[in-house]
């Protein structure tokens, strides 16, 4: 695998053919976007036909680079066919490999006959500006920041990433009538579902979480996810 941290070397190898893609165009378009946000933002292209990164601007990851696979919530985007409805999905959190929070956006490069080739995941750095915001907050009206019923996207991301989690978790519990240590089998694998696509399972940690909300073991966790 040809790192980005490699530098120019292992764009040329992959301009060379050695990651020949016909996402070639979307190059140029890729570092625009990267350039004009600077770098607190990581933009990202995807080959989806080849499961890897083809270019990247600014990588949050050292670790992250050409030939790199495509990580998990590119691939869950793949295999929820979100890009059957969607063309693109904006404003969603996310954390960098430091647990950095993000606002991240994907757009799905498709064929002519509607099938997927490509993603564009542009990430951007927002703990500073959440900080600078409560800052300012705090200059203007001399409290914390006030909680504004229908911003609970923008809001959350005052959470930290643990607090975040769980916040999810609860959120979903709060639609069941009935205590966590008191649902049915199918209402544990709805409930395991509702985490599941809101991506919570991506979360390192989050399955032993789960688990002790539900009283159950990590095993039985597992097996849920397994019957979605």
């Amino acid at each position: 695998m040809i790192k980005w941290n490699m530098g120019e070397r292992a764009l040329h190898k992959w301009k060379g053919g050695k990651y020949l893609s016909n996402l070639n165009s979307y190059i140029p378009i890729v570092e625009f976007i990267a350039n004009f946000l600077g770098h607190d933002s990581e933009v990202i292209l995807y080959d989806t036909n080849k499961d890897m990164v083809v270019f990247v601007k600014h990588p949050f990851d050292p670790n992250i680079g050409v030939g790199s696979p495509i990580p998990d919530m590119e691939k869950k985007f793949i295999k929820q066919k979100v890009y059957e409805e969607e063309d693109s999905l904006v404003n969603y959190r996310a954390f960098s490999f430091e647990r950095r929070k993000l606002r991240s956006a994907s757009h799905f490069i498709k064929n002519s006959g509607g099938e997927l080739t490509g993603i564009i995941t542009i990430n951007y750095k927002v703990d500073e500006l959440i900080e600078l915001r409560s800052v300012l907050n705090r200059l203007i009206s001399g409290q914390e920041t006030i909680q504004y019923k229908g911003e609970d996207f923008y809001e959350s991301f005052d959470l930290s990433f643990e607090d975040l989690m769980n916040k999810t978790i609860q959120d979903v519990l709060a639609k069941f009538d009935v205590a966590p240590d008191r649902l049915s089998q199918e209402e544990k694998i709805e409930l395991i579902r509702s985490l599941d696509q809101k991506g919570i399972f991506l979360i390192k940690g989050s399955v032993a979480e789960v688990s002790k909300v539900l009283n159950t073991s990590e095993t039985s966790i597992y097996r849920y996810i397994n019957k979605l």
